[in-house]
């Protein structure tokens, strides 16, 4: 091993003695040499050495401590090589075999078998692995929940018909084991329960006097304070230019006025922000072209867009007084309360069935030993002070990722705190999913003094070279991050603390990183489309292939060689999703891919088909799992005979179909005669043998070995045998129990782990989480234009360890939900959260890379992203401006343009043959004219090209989707007389500027009413003020502006409401409102001459009445007409009531028995 040199600071983090130190170690710079080091240099302290096993090191995974013990055992056998007369050294080699070094579960794990009479459990006890623990937990909850039907108590039934309402009580299930698994996280769970049920009933007059209030009314302080102080520094530039001035200075200056205001009510009370929560934007002067410095203006306009959005994010949370709010706390209150009883007594059975099994989980483990070490205060016991004698010191690696449930047995096994060492970087915490509080990192961070300090005061170091990484990958690193990370959005600042400074010299230069941007054709800017990923992994490839084939040069320990496949790692933050797709284009362009690494197991092609056979051979009316395995390489059934098989056998299941196509298909009954005999296999053979008869059956692995990435999938078939075959040895048996364990793998996330066959010159495809801690001297970051996932935000219940728990309330009479004033204080909260974590995670994967690195992003249109981002790209972005965005691409587009960055090179890729090319420009990019193309000579027959004539005339003509709404144009008289359909409105209108103060167009006014008559509750109209009070219901709960309520004719609904028609709307049991629908239809119906033409019909239906003789279909109609007009006017609709009626017929499978179109402005119906 070479000789270690440290760097000031690590030496300081080595030698540092006398208290509590947190070491705060940047990405490779060298934690784990450090740690060891410091630990070498108390076991060969001249004065007083002292011993391996006096030291308790925890790492937190099973790997790092079995590496960190090797590196220790390692050191200590160099050093007793070097001083052979030295007994002490060859004792202290014997010793570091069972010196404590392990995970915080492993320490727990033997501190209870030593304790286990205090703890209270056997010291015999076994870990429960995760099935065995799943069967226990819903046993348990079957249990209590049966228990609580039975007790009737209103709280819970409050909460089973709210949070739990749906066809079964899967939701509320869900609920109590996500919650929890939540609790787990505090050390004493029940206390934080206890709190929260007393939260809920609060006294408070003022939302702003709750926790919840007071975290939104601090966010929406800042922001609106950072807003005003944009637009005020904004305007005041303005007045610099004459016209610019004269145009723009009066409307941005008496905005950035208003939300001066409004930041000042914020910090004076919630209903002090509600009443004066009022900014106008006032219309902006003409000025043409700009004019004296366009590139202010254009800022200035897109500043005050994204105002505006700010300003409505905020008066979501701000639409109603403390009063109602605080009443809808209360109201949810029972709920609460029974839900987190609910969870008590789920722990408190699920406790009694792992004791009575001699059972503990790795929960169990940490709450039994922090109760062990700690009081109810949280001061030591007894047994922790006699246990942390034992200690010269506790050395905890990684500790950013620790529970506070894991810090509190960490402190009180080191003497409160006073002979720990901590090291770990909070820029990497990535595992807030699994429990990690990077807060508690992050509060010594900013609270410990710079080491050295006198004995006992706690201190801090930090370590910031990177023994890793290249200097133009370091500067890229620092960039970026030096321009997104904020306290505001990643916790904490990327400042000099933070930054990583390059601690190796490489000889010569490499070309900086780079972002391309690669177009694909046609997408949407938000979809998530399969091909946008192909498009994008494909081009990839390409330039994978242009680096190694080029020859392009690393270093390779002080020497230089050629680029191979094995040194590039290409890291997915969703690796399920795209690993596959990466995998395949890398295997097109002939590059080859560890089969073990590229994610997506259980997604991928073959290892799916597989489980869809598994599943009809146990059940064969599966539709999903049947069509995919008829229409699988296996079977090769075609679209079109799947589709000939439903249309002959239209009712019933798809197995069905396929029992009846088989009477007149040979192809069928061979496929049914396969499926027959696999049953009968499944019925007398071991799981695994049934497996392996498929595959032999079926010449699965001939088929898998002529496709691409053969050798990949064949192993992942032989992987999937052998999870058959390990799942019967470990005593479970039955391939429906197999399917399910498989399914709860695939719910968790897991991934079945297994060794790579390649030579080592493969291309690695995995999950920036598995990443961290690796180094790769080329890394590709991929699929950085994925939306953020925030699914769970969208939660029944939420929950924050601070905020506690966030429900919604519901209206189950109306059957509506709305957020509460908790729910959206820990939703914000969680968003933040969530948001600093992908930054921590773009983090971990940049630096990764040793030598080159290389992120890539799919975008329907380059330049449209990069003009839209560029006006309001910073080089300090601010956090309100990087929580509007949705992916990593935006952000670190947004880094490049905001800081002019040179470090970086920002290109897109057009021609996947072809170089990406770099942009010249750095921030705003413009779109250059276009230039007529060059004339080239060509060779070809005009004449005979000019007078080809398309053969689908008739198709030509006829729109591929049409509209309901679309039809009634159909109808009306065209005075061209153009054929059948009339030319198309325009797409889009010019944007409103007028800063809300327009009046709305006759349009927009008709939406507003089919809005209100979607959400209104008929039966409470009994007079105009009950109406309008029904529009102040709508406009409190977010379902319409307060602009659009107005617009509304209060009489029409009052009107409709005393009708015949309104009645029997308000007293129906089913009622369907705003019902959209798809269904491919004969052209026929619509248009002469069209054939056997198809066309997809759209609409969405006002009102449909189901009963159980038929339907009634109601279309509100807002236009503008004179009592006895309605007959006239109603021909012109009736072609489009007509379609909604097939329509609904045809989906529902019942007649219709009543047509009315119903004009609001006479309140006359007339049936049709």
């Amino acid at each position: 091993m070479a000789e270690f040199k440290p760097t000031p600071s690590q030496r300081l983090a080595i030698e540092d003695r006398g208290g509590e130190l947190l070491v705060s170690a940047a990405a490779g710079s060298g934690k784990t040499r450090v740690l060891t080091e410091r630990l070498m240099r108390w076991l060969t302290d001249p004065e007083q050495p002292r011993s391996v096993d006096s030291f308790l090191v925890i790492t937190f995974s099973t790997a790092a401590a079995a590496e960190l013990r090797g590196r220790i055992s390692e050191e200590i056998s160099r050093r007793s090589m070097a001083e052979p007369e030295s007994k002490r050294l060859r004792r202290e080699a014997a010793l570091v075999r069972r010196a404590p070094i392990g995970t915080i579960h492993s320490f727990c794990s033997a501190l209870l078998r030593e304790y286990a009479g205090k703890a209270g459990v056997t010291p015999d006890f076994a870990i429960a692995d995760e099935d065995r623990a799943s069967e226990l937990r819903n046993l348990s909850l079957e249990t209590v929940m049966d228990a609580a039907y039975e007790a009737d108590d209103p709280g819970f039934m409050q909460l089973a018909d709210t949070v739990g309402a749906g066809r079964d009580d899967r939701r509320l299930a869900e609920l109590v084991l996500r919650l929890h698994d939540k609790l787990q996280s505090h050390a004493r769970p029940e206390d934080w329960a206890k709190e929260q049920a007393e939260l809920f009933s609060t006294d408070a007059k003022d939302a702003g006097d709750t926790p919840w209030g007071r975290e939104l009314l601090e966010s929406a302080g800042a922001e609106l304070s950072y807003w005003a102080g944009e637009l005020e520094a904004l305007s005041q530039e303005m007045l610099g230019f004459e016209k610019m001035g004269k145009a723009y200075y009066s409307s941005f200056s008496t905005t950035a006025r208003m939300l001066r205001s409004c930041a000042e009510r914020a910090a004076q009370g919630w209903d002090r922000l509600y009443e004066g929560l009022d900014v106008e934007f006032p219309r902006l002067g003409s000025l043409r072209g700009g004019g004296e410095d366009p590139e202010l203006a254009e800022l200035a306009k897109a500043k005050r867009e994204a105002c505006k959005k700010a300003l409505k994010r905020i008066e979501k949370d701000f639409l109603l007084p403390s009063a109602e709010l605080l009443r809808d706390m209360r109201r949810t209150a029972p709920a609460m309360r029974a839900l987190l009883k609910l969870v008590g007594d789920f722990d408190a059975e699920y406790t009694r069935r792992k004791r009575r099994r001699s059972l503990l989980d790795f929960s169990d483990l940490e709450h039994l030993a922090a109760r062990l070490l700690t009081e109810p205060d949280g001061s030591p016991t007894e047994t922790a002070v006699e246990v942390s004698k034992r200690y010269t010191e506790v050395m905890v690696d990684e500790y950013q990722d620790v529970s506070a449930v894991q810090d509190m047995i960490i402190r009180a096994v080191s003497d409160g705190g006073r002979r720990l060492f901590m090291v770990g970087d909070v820029k990497q915490s990535i595992y807030r999913f699994r429990l990690a509080d990077p807060t508690i990192f992050l509060d010594k961070y900013e609270r410990y003094a710079d080491a050295p300090q006198p004995e006992g005061v706690p201190r801090r170091v930090f370590l910031r070279e990177s023994f890793r990484s290249r200097p133009e990958v370091v500067d890229a690193v620092n960039e970026v991050f030096s321009c997104l990370m904020s306290k505001g959005l990643g916790e904490m600042d990327y400042d000099e603390r933070a930054q990583l400074r390059a601690g190796l010299e490489y000889e010569g230069l490499v070309p900086v990183p780079e972002l391309v941007l690669v177009p694909v054709q046609g997408a949407d800017e938000e979809d998530e489309r399969p091909d946008k990923a192909e498009t994008e992994a494909t081009y990839a490839a390409k330039m994978m292939r242009r680096l190694v084939e080029s020859g392009s040069r690393i270093d390779d320990g002080g020497t230089k060689r050629s680029v191979n496949y094995g040194d590039i790692a290409v890291l997915l933050r969703s690796v399920n999703v795209s690993g596959p797709v990466w995998r395949r284009a890398l295997a097109r362009e002939g590059i080859p891919v560890e089969a073990g690494q590229s994610g997506g197991f259980f997604e991928a092609g073959e290892i799916s088909v597989m489980l869809s056979l598994l599943a009809i051979v146990d059940n064969p009316r599966q539709d999903v799992a049947l069509i995919s395995v008829l229409r699988s390489a296996l079977f090769g059934f075609t679209a079109d005979e799947l589709t000939e098989m439903r249309l002959k056998t239209p009712e019933g299941d798809f197995y069905s179909s396929l029992e009846h196509y088989a009477e007149d298909s040979d192809k069928a009954r061979n496929f049914l005669a396969t499926l027959w005999e696999l049953r009968d296999i499944s019925r007398d053979s071991e799981l695994a043998s049934l497996v392996w008869t498929i595959y032999e059956k079926l010449d699965c692995m001939a088929l898998c070995a002529a496709m691409s990435d053969g050798e990949g999938r064949r192993a992942r078939l032989f992987k999937l045998f052998e999870l058959a075959r390990s799942f019967e040895t470990s005593g479970w048996k039955g391939l429906r129990r197999f399917l399910d364990w498989i399914n709860s793998m695939k719910k968790r996330g897991e991934e079945p782990a297994f060794p790579n066959e390649s030579t080592g010159g493969a291309v690695r495809i995995m999950s920036i989480h598995r990443s961290k801690g690796l180094e790769f001297p080329v890394v590709f970051i991929g699929d950085t234009a994925r939306r953020f996932n925030t699914g769970d935000l969208r939660e029944s219940v939420l929950v924050h360890p601070k905020l506690g728990l966030g429900p919604k309330l519901t209206d189950t009479l109306r059957g509506i939900e709305y957020p509460t004033l908790a729910r959206r204080a820990v939703a914000h909260r969680l968003e933040r959260e969530l948001l600093s974590e992908e930054l921590r995670l773009l983090y971990v994967a940049m630096t990764r890379a040793r030598e080159r690195l290389f992120m890539t992003c799919a975008v329907a249109d380059p330049e449209k992203k990069l003009s839209k981002l560029s006006p309001c790209a910073e080089r300090r972005m601010p956090a309100q401006a990087l929580v509007s965005m949705h992916s990593l691409s935006e952000w670190i587009i947004s880094a490049v343009l905001g800081t002019g960055s040179r470090k970086i090179t920002l290109s897109i890729g057009g021609d996947t043959h072809g170089e990406p090319q770099p942009l010249q420009k750095e921030a705003r990019p413009r779109t250059e004219p276009e230039t007529g193309p060059k004339e080239e000579a060509c060779d070809i027959d005009f004449e005979r090209e000019l007078s080809w004539s398309y053969p689908y005339k008739a198709a030509e003509l006829l729109p591929s989707k049409l509209t309901a709404t679309e039809l009634k144009s159909l109808a009306e008289p065209d005075p061209e007389g153009a054929p059948m359909l009339k030319k198309r409105s325009r797409l889009f209108r010019k944007p409103d500027i007028s800063g809300g103060t327009r009046q709305l167009t006759a349009a927009e006014k008709g939406t507003a009413a089919h809005l209100a008559l979607r959400y209104l509750d008929l039966g409470r109209i009994n007079s105009a003020q009950s109406a309008a009070g029904e529009l102040q219901r709508l406009v409190a709960e977010g379902r319409m502006s307060r602009r659009e309520a107005d617009a509304v004719d209060i009489t029409s609904l009052f009107r409709l409401a005393q009708s015949e028609l309104g009645r029997k709307i308000a007293s129906s049991e089913k009622v369907l409102r705003e019902f959209p629908f798809a269904l491919l239809c004969e052209a026929g119906r619509f248009f002469e001459g069209a054939g056997d033409e198809k066309v997809l019909l759209q609409g969405v239906v006002d009102c449909c009445i189901v009963e159980p003789d038929g339907l009634t279909i109601v279309d509100y109609k807002t236009d503008r007409i004179r009592p006895g007009q309605e007959p006239e006017r109603a021909e012109l609709y009736r072609s489009q009531i007509e379609a909604y009626s097939w329509a609904m017929s045809r989906i529902t499978g019942l007649p219709v028995k009543g047509r009315y179109l119903l004009f609001l402005a006479t309140g006359a119906a007339l049936a049709l």
